[in-house]
Formats: structure tokens, C-alpha cells, sequence
């Protein structure tokens, strides 16, 4: 039998939120996270209209990866239908010693012209809002326009859409807030990233 890191929480909290036409859907779920103190979580639904989904995904063609990963970064433009659902944790960075958190992301994550090129869209291409303590996302989501659907993990960029901007949108999520356990997504000093599972009081 495996080893497996198995922990067990509790639901605490259901959290309902509706998003604004034009938020960015990432960057708002970690703001809810930070007001509501979702440590650990699940994203138990999202849907509505979305634009300009951007998104990670292993490429169809290897001359495609980013140097070093296995994943690329794309665009969905234009208005789009979306649903999301993914886990929801707190980044755990151990910076070699010497190197600030920001230091250390640095030097682990390529530049990718238009999609990662500063220190906070490094943490984002992660998953972590901004380094040690912060929440971080893992979404998986849908998306569809008339052309084509797609799929891939959230990132920046992906804006809540709507038919009429100056009106309320329908995008709206669902988490559930767990306690008892954390999903604690850790970065090391040997540049490996997992995800642990940690009981807490």
C-alpha cells in the first residue's frame, strides 16, 4: 500500500460570491480568501460568463514547452462560458538560505513575454497570491466559446464577463472553508513543489 499523506478537517463555512463584469476571477478569489481567512478550501463551483480566459496546459507539441516545464500559458479571447472548481490551500515557501521568497521565485520561474514577467505573476504562474503564508489556488476550469472549448488551470487575465458591463454579472462561486487540516502548497530549497497535508487545532 502506498504511504499516503491523508488528513481529515471539517467543513466550517459555506462562502458565496459574486463577482463584478470585468474583476479578474484569480485575483478575486484571493481576495476572498484573505477576507473570509480560507486557509484551506474547496472550490466547490463556479460558472457564468467569462472573457479572455487564460489558462495553463500541456502542449499538443513538445517544441511548444517553456524551457525547463512542462506546461504553456494561452488565451481564449473574447467572451466566453465558464466553470471552475479546484482546491484551495496556503503557500509554504523554504527559500534556500541567503534568498528572499522573491529571490527564490525569481530564479526558479521563466519570463514568458505578455503572461509572466514580474515577481508577482511568477508567484501567480504557481498558484500562491504572493509567497510565504498566502492563499493559494490549484482551479481547474471549462470554458466554451462558439468556436472551440477548452480547459486548463485559472490565471490572470481571465476576467469576469458581461452582457452589459454596467449591470450586475451572473459569475458567482462556491467555496467551502475547511478546518482541522490544511493543504499547505510548499516550495523547498531543493526547488521541488508539492502539495502537503497538515492536521491542525
Amino acid at each position: 500500500m502506498l504511504d499516503r499523506v491523508i488528513g481529515s478537517g471539517k467543513i466550517e463555512e459555506i462562502v458565496i460570491a459574486r463577482f463584478h463584469p470585468g474583476e479578474d476571477i484569480l485575483l478575486a478569489i484571493y481576495e476572498i480568501c484573505k477576507e473570509k481567512n480560507i486557509r484551506t478550501g474547496v472550490i466547490m463551483d463556479g460558472s457564468g460568463a467569462g472573457e479572455n480566459f487564460t489558462y495553463q496546459h500541456f502542449p499538443h507539441n513538445k517544441a511548444f514547452m517553456i524551457p525547463g516545464h512542462n506546461v504553456m500559458i494561452a488565451t481564449m479571447e473574447g467572451k466566453c462560458e465558464m466553470s471552475l472548481q479546484g482546491t484551495i490551500g496556503t503557500t509554504v515557501v523554504k527559500a534556500p538560505e541567503g534568498m528572499t521568497d522573491d529571490e527564490y521565485i525569481d530564479s526558479i520561474y521563466p519570463t514568458i513575454p505578455g503572461y509572466v514577467e514580474t515577481i508577482e505573476q511568477k508567484w501567480h504562474y504557481l498558484g500562491s497570491a504572493g509567497g510565504n503564508g498566502t492563499p493559494y489556488v490549484h482551479a481547474h476550469c471549462t470554458a466554451t466559446n462558439k468556436d472551440t472549448t477548452v480547459c486548463g488551470h485559472l490565471m490572470p487575465g481571465t476576467k469576469c464577463g458581461s452582457g452589459n458591463p454596467e449591470l450586475p454579472s451572473h459569475f458567482s462561486v462556491v467555496i467551502a472553508k475547511i478546518s482541522g487540516v490544511e493543504l499547505q502548497a510548499t516550495l523547498d530549497d531543493h526547488k521541488f513543489f508539492y502539495q502537503n497535508v497538515v492536521e491542525v487545532k
